[in-house]
């Protein structure tokens, strides 16, 4: 997971939430009056475009918008109707996420791996664990929103040999989240690797063959005849030209001081 930087609300739903304040989500997207389909649309296209093309929350490559492949998740559930608070049109509380691994038939670049239950993820999962009472609708501060994160340092680390996530202890020790519902920032990562099952079979996977590529592009540098500084220089610049690739924070990490140096070269926001 990784920081997201919301755009510019897309005119359509600024039009739309004037003509229609107290719409749902499902409503706005069927909606033949008021530009609703459009609005629909364009929230769609542009969380995508802030994102870069990847899923919110495991980074996953969505830049496509595959109806199939991506939609549009409510951090705060656009079914909580106990304020008078409309999260379902609300800009701030929508991002661009993957199906979650719900589709059985889409086995490409990591959108399913049997058995199902055990491979969802992002709000795939999330929704089943507020559906079991284990997470509740106002979920700030019990789980990370990308929203809120720093571009840097992660608050995550890699376990290189699994794939899998973890909290970065030092990054966790060094911020505080205002309004956070556990003990520490450590237990807010590791329950947000939880809630969103970040570190299922799935998507350790594919961290792992982004892992092994990047260790054999590595290994080709050095029968090249460059030395450490130069190679990561250039498979940085490889990896990291265009934004974003897949699993890019796994990138990052992969390729060290090299990486960090190029995304402060650039201005890196997130």
């Amino acid at each position: 997971m990784k920081r997201v930087l919301k755009g510019v609300i897309p005119p359509t739903l600024v039009s739309y939430v004037q003509a229609m304040p107290k719409s749902s989500w499902e409503q706005m997207r069927d909606d033949p009056h008021f530009n609703g389909r459009q609005a629909y649309q364009d929230c769609r296209s542009t969380c995508i475009t802030d994102q870069k093309g990847l899923c919110a929350y495991c980074e996953i490559d969505i830049r496509d918008n595959d109806p199939l492949k991506c939609r549009v998740e409510h951090f705060h559930p656009k079914s909580d109707r106990e304020t008078s608070h409309n999260w379902a049109l609300d800009w701030e509380n929508m991002l661009g996420v993957c199906n979650g691994g719900s589709v059985e038939y889409l086995t490409d670049a990591g959108f399913y791996l049997p058995p199902r239950q055990a491979n969802l993820s992002c709000d795939a999962h999330k929704d089943q664990v507020i559906q079991r009472g284990q997470l509740p609708n106002a979920c700030e501060g019990w789980i990370l929103n990308p929203l809120q994160l720093d571009a840097s340092p992660s608050l995550f680390r890699l376990e290189m040999s699994t794939g899998k996530l973890h909290p970065n202890l030092v990054a966790c020790n060094a911020v505080y989240f205002p309004g956070n519902q556990h003990a520490s920032v450590q237990n807010l990562v590791q329950h947000t690797i939880a809630v969103f099952n970040l570190n299922c079979d799935r998507l350790a996977q594919e961290r792992l063959r982004v892992i092994r590529d990047i260790e054999r592009n590595k290994k080709r540098q050095r029968e090249q005849g460059f030395d450490a500084t130069q190679g990561l220089s250039n498979l940085t610049r490889k990896y990291l030209q265009h934004q974003w690739p897949a699993f890019f924070t796994v990138i990052r990490w992969c390729l060290g001081q090299a990486a960090e140096q190029y995304l402060r070269s650039i201005q890196f926001a997130g």
